[in-house]
């Protein structure tokens, strides 16, 4: 925005000062004979001789002749307030012409962090020009891309509440099957049971995802020690990866933070789930808790095959896989990352993910300190 304005004040500066300055060639190049050229004077020893002796004292030193060049001061003065003025002037009119497209461009990275009610505003003040058409066309745009998102959004919302209650019926169901089946039926009830949690969890997974993006449904703030939390995660992870060979390595500093404990909780844990998921057996996944810039930053990393570069963004979006069969092979429904995203997002936080040069990903979950907690040196804890 800053070049846009710049190079209109300099086309509209320069313009006045050529103009101004092709004025005054011409006004000198047309001005009367008699006022070109300051008449000749003649020499002090012709004007002397030319005067016939008086009585009494001889006049006065004759005054110079003014030089060539001296119409040019005010010619120089005149142009000097020329482009004083017609900078303020050019300066006005091309901060006025470019102040609806720097509203514009707010209303544009409003609408890309997120705020689909933003609107313009320029149907109102800017009537009948090429801009003022741009503005109510995003307008347009912006309305119905928050029509579409809020469809969606309400019929997520009322699929996971709709499913519930057959849901809570199928189960219900199954157990009254295992005590009427015969056990060679018993594998398949197991199936249908396994099933059926797994739709359970998805659902839940769902709702909790929407109380989220509507900002509701979560409990007040309260401060509480990051650290702690971070240790009761890994040793639930730990206890699960102990079957497949893989380990989970804990080292942090004291760190207090504000929040919903339970919903940082799970945020926390889907993505050490995830590094466990995705890591090699036999290996470990690292979580580190530390402080930096007065935030509580945590990494989680794993050695896993990494993500492609193009897609480190998309992974923290709903139902988003990089791998569809890998995913859903390993019972992932693509939801757990996004809501650790809008869960940390709601306490002012980040997550962001890398691939690291060695190989496997790497994790940092950001989130503001509540206090200034002691910067103790790490403590690892090998769970």
């Amino acid at each position: 925005m800053r070049s846009l304005f710049l190079k209109l004040f300099l086309c509209f500066w320069l313009t006045a000062l050529l103009s101004g300055a092709i004025f005054f060639l011409l006004a000198m190049h047309f001005r009367p004979a008699h006022h070109r050229l300051p008449p000749r004077q003649p020499s002090v020893a012709a004007a002397v001789s030319a005067v016939p002796p008086l009585q009494g004292p001889l006049p006065g030193p004759v005054p110079p002749p003014p030089p060539p060049w001296h119409f040019l001061e005010g010619i120089g003065v005149q142009l000097a307030i020329s482009a004083l003025v017609g900078g303020i002037i050019c300066y006005l009119l091309a901060w006025r012409i470019t102040a609806p497209v720097r509203c514009l461009r707010q209303a544009v990275q409003r609408l890309a962090d997120g705020d689909l009610t933003v609107r313009s505003g320029l149907d109102s003040d800017h009537r009948g020009d090429e801009i003022a058409d741009l503005g109510l066309d995003f307008d347009r745009m912006a309305g119905r891309i928050e029509t579409l998102l809020l469809s969606q959004k309400q019929l997520v919302r009322d699929i996971s509440h709709e499913l519930r209650s057959p849901l809570a019926r199928l189960q219900v169901a199954l157990g009254l099957a295992r005590r009427a089946a015969p056990g060679a039926a018993e594998g398949f009830l197991d199936r249908i049971e396994r099933e059926a949690e797994r739709l359970n969890e998805l659902i839940g997974e769902l709702l909790t995802l929407s109380l989220l993006e509507n900002g509701s449904g979560t409990a007040e703030a309260a401060p509480f020690d990051l650290r702690d939390l971070l240790d009761e995660v890994v040793q639930d992870a730990s206890f699960e990866a102990a079957e497949s060979g893989r380990q989970v390595s804990l080292a942090a500093v004291p760190a207090l933070v504000a929040g919903n404990r339970e919903l940082l909780r799970r945020a926390i844990e889907n993505v050490v789930r995830n590094a466990l998921r995705y890591t090699k057996e036999g290996s470990a996944v690292a979580v580190q808790l530390v402080e930096e810039r007065q935030q509580a930053l945590i990494r989680v990393t794993d050695q896993g095959p990494g993500v492609p570069d193009a897609m480190l963004r998309a992974i923290f979006q709903p139902f988003y896989r990089v791998a569809e069969a890998r995913d859903r092979q390993s019972g992932g429904t693509g939801i757990g990352l996004a809501i650790t995203a809008r869960a940390i997002a709601l306490y002012g936080g980040s997550v962001t993910a890398c691939n690291r040069p060695e190989g496997g990903l790497e994790v940092e979950i950001r989130l503001p300190l509540r206090d200034t907690a002691s910067s103790a040196p790490l403590v690892p804890a090998e769970i």
